[in-house]
């Protein structure tokens, strides 16, 4: 627009985020303004610094426009304000019941928690957030955790303008690389990809933002952590704006507009989406939900023993910030347990229900857990989705389900294990759905959290492994380098903490068909990078490289008179492999490597082996060579009783190479890496010979189970590209339900001339650019089967692609 109304200080940040020429009318908060037969009053927000309401007073009625705004505090803009108005129209960005926002205090108390930790564990807390307002909430967030904050460029300039206006925020920095030791660092969500971030060898993430109350968002955004901090009005601050603001009439704009607007006709309000189709509906009154009776207050006794308080203990954990005072409760909780109860309590700290190399799984899923909190409730499904919509952690839909259900007995750490036990031993989702009903129908809901917690595998109460074992190594007076290292070699946390307890971690050794965590590889994108990683970190001025293959990992335990395989995650797969498990040699070793499928002149792909995970077979009903499989063979850990693993590569991968091995054992080349040139053309040939990449190891490295330590990268580009033509479009999930975000595209067959579908793709565009796409093919549809639209062939798209 050439002529703007606008707040003095949104004048200023505009004119370096939008520079240009204009007609300004600058108006200070709650100063009136004539204009065209109008009385025109800015009113602040809250969304961000100088963000503004306009009110807007005329013969015919009074009009609030909100804009985007929030109800609740913020700590970098200016506290909302409201007036009566006649017709409201208001932003509606979360408007569905779900998208209730926690408190900003408990928000703010875990992400210095999260950088707290990460600092303390030697990795940079890297935060994203808009550059503009966001980052701002952050830094100001941020005031009380005595940390060095640096901020992006782009963030550090508008940063400044907020100095430069007065605004109250606490010491930030310019990001220097030289820096980023024990300081936060500050990035817009677009920077995730740039050379700041990527060059950040030991990095943290978590992205701010209101969506991460969406199940999965850690997956969404890519990052580490989400936090539910945002500059948008929650659900029921948009309710109580508009019974601040008592208008006659309510339009709805933005994000949920639609479902909000029905929400308020529900509720007698006059209220309409705008930029929507709407028509006139027959109002019906909803049966409302019979709220369970729950006294207004309950006294109980804190439980001092068995599960109740493993409990407990987990909640708080979970309160507290900084590594050194959970350490000290966890050490003093494990010293304080029987040696029955201290195996089981460290493994369900781990998140797990059994020891890793246990090789049992409960194979319980969300389907399994939703029916048997449906029943230990006594709840419908509707009465269910309207609880579990607002939550992605399990455990926690767990806790608002059984909320009032009363425990009807004290649980011991053995009764939890045995059940368990008596679960995984059980054939079949109905008889699981029994036992883990008839287990949650006796629990309160805090135990039951706890239960459903453990059989996703993830407690959600910051606890890492890594500080497990120094609680191990606290409680019972031991060496934590020690402790580390018998859980690497023995994948059981539990046996790890008797050993300690009965000063035996010595006795911790490699044993023949136990399997040990797999060494892992740290990303890098670029043959400079790794060649800056071999300078600093590798004990010699270069590096043997291998093919990344395209497989599974496995790790092969293998003798004269048996074979077995596990995967990485520890689980014993030699079934699904019969023609690998019935190899045998004439010595006894441990081979890591990776799982490939071949085919004698023809490369297969990891799709090709997919048609073989999972699937048990017995030798007289399959076929096993319908996708033959070899095991490349990169590492030699354990040969005739002698372990090798603190024996330097180069000497292990020596004697793997002097080793005779049968038809489906294949040994990975090896080329040695001495300058950035050397690392790409390894990385082509391994390419051009449909490898999925390259693996650069440090000769001297020693075998490190379970650790990412930077002795091995991995090398994979950026994705090949490719243009496509959109010929479907569907309606998105979560905020982009009511747009066409999700497309379906296609490229032209050389011969015949006509569109063949490849593949479906719903990121990469902006929200702006989706909504105009939405116009679009709402114009040029074909054919409309409700969510998903065919339309005409001619939007043009760049993909990028890994495989198709």
């Amino acid at each position: 627009h050439q002529e703007i109304i606008l707040s003095e200080i949104t004048s200023k940040l505009m004119a370096a985020r939008l520079p240009g020429d204009r007609i300004e009318h600058r108006l200070p908060f709650q100063t009136p303004f004539s204009f065209r037969g109008a009385t025109i009053t800015l009113l602040p927000a809250g969304h961000i610094f100088g963000s503004a309401q306009i009110h807007l007073e005329t013969v015919a009625g009074s009009l609030l426009y909100t804009g985007d705004f929030k109800l609740r505090h913020g700590k970098s803009a200016e506290v909302a304000q409201w007036r009566y108005a006649d017709t409201l129209i208001m932003e509606t960005t979360y408007g569905l019941p779900k998208y209730v926002f926690p408190p900003t205090d408990r928000v703010i108390h875990a992400l210095i928690k999260f950088c707290i930790e990460a600092v303390e564990e030697n990795q940079v807390p890297v935060l994203f957030g808009y550059s503009l307002g966001k980052a701002q909430e952050i830094l100001a967030a941020l005031n009380q955790s005595n940390l060095r904050i640096l901020l992006h460029p782009a963030v550090y300039k508008i940063t400044k303008i907020y100095e430069e206006l007065n605004q109250a925020l606490p010491k930030f920095e310019l990001y220097n690389e030289s820096l980023i030791s024990g300081s936060v660092v500050i990035c817009p969500p677009n920077a995730a990809r740039t050379r700041i971030v990527q060059k950040i060898k030991q990095c943290r993430t978590a992205v701010l933002t209101g969506w991460a109350l969406n199940p999965g968002a850690i997956h969404r955004y890519q990052c580490d952590a989400a936090f539910p901090l945002s500059d948008h009005a929650d659900y029921p601050d948009l309710l109580r704006l508009v019974e601040l603001v008592s208008p006659k009439r309510v339009l709805t704009v933005h994000g949920f507009a639609h479902e909000f607007a029905e929400d308020l006709r529900r509720k007698g309000v006059d209220a309409w989406s705008l930029g929507e189709e709407n028509q006139l509906e027959l109002v019906l009154p909803l049966n409302a939900r019979k709220a369970n009776s729950v006294p207004l207050s309950v006294t109980q006794s804190p439980v001092q023993d068995g599960f109740g308080r493993f409990t407990a203990t987990c909640d708080e954990i979970e309160s507290l910030t900084g590594k050194l005072k959970k350490i000290e409760i966890l050490s003093g909780y494990l010293c304080s347990l029987s040696t029955k109860d201290l195996s089981t309590v460290a493994t369900f700290l781990s998140g797990r229900a059994f020891p890793s190399n246990s090789g049992k799984t409960l194979q319980v899923g969300w389907a399994i857990m939703r029916k048997a909190l449906m029943e230990a409730a006594k709840m419908s499904e509707t009465e269910f989705r309207a609880i579990s919509a607002g939550y992605g952690d399990a455990g926690r839909v767990a806790y608002e389900v059984l909320f009032s259900h009363p425990a009807a007995k004290q649980f011991q750490i053995s009764d939890i294990e045995s059940n368990f036990e008596s679960i995984q031993s059980a054939s079949g989702p109905t008889a699981k759905t029994k036992l883990l009903r008839e287990l949650l129908d006796q629990m309160g809901a805090k135990e039951a959290s706890y239960v459903v917690r453990i059989l996703t595998g993830d407690l959600r109460i910051g606890l890492k492994e890594g500080l497990l074992e120094e609680a191990i190594a606290r409680a019972f007076q031991v060496d934590v380098d020690a402790v580390r290292e018998t859980n690497m070699l023995t994948g059981d946390i539990g046996r790890t903490a008797l050993l300690a307890k009965d000063r035996r971690l010595h006795a911790a050794t490699v044993v023949l068909y136990r399997p040990v965590k797999c060494m892992l590889a740290i990303p890098e994108p670029s043959a400079d990078l790794i060649w800056e990683r071999i300078n600093s970190d590798f004990a010699e001025r270069y590096a043997l490289a291998e093919p990344k293959f395209d497989g599974i990992r496995a790790q092969l335990h293998i003798g004269a008179s048996r074979a077995e395989l596990f995967s990485r995650d520890l689980r014993n797969i030699s079934s699904e492999f019969p023609e690998l498990a019935d190899l045998r040699l004439s010595y006894e070793a441990i081979f890591d490597g990776e799982i490939v499928a071949y085919l004698k002149g023809r490369k297969l792909s990891f799709f090709d082996l997919q048609r073989r995970l999972g699937r048990k077979r017995a030798r007289d009903l399959f076929d096993t060579d319908d996708v033959p499989v070899v095991i490349q063979v990169f590492d030699l850990l354990w040969l005739n009783g002698q372990s090798l693993m603190k024996f330097p590569l180069l000497e292990r991968r020596e004697r793997l190479s002097a080793l005779e091995l049968p038809g489906r054992f294949s040994v990975s080349p090896l080329r040695k890496i001495s300058d950035p040139q050397s690392i790409d053309e390894a990385f082509r040939a391994a390419r051009q010979n449909s490898y999925e990449g390259l693996m650069i190891k440090d000769p001297a490295s020693i075998y490190t189970p379970g650790s990412r330590g930077g002795s091995w990268i991995k090398f994979k580009k950026e994705f090949a590209t490719l243009d496509v033509v959109v010929v479907g479009a569907e309606l998105g999930h979560g905020k982009r339900n009511h747009v066409l975000s999700d497309y379906t595209f296609a490229v032209r067959d050389e011969v015949f001339g006509n569109l063949l579908t490849i593949g479906k793709a719903y990121s990469g565009l902006t929200d702006q650019e989706i909504e105009e796409l939405t116009e679009h093919f709402k114009r040029t549809t074909v054919r409309d089967e409700g969510r998903f639209r065919q339309v005409i062939p001619e939007v043009v798209l760049e993909i990028a692609f890994d495989s198709i």
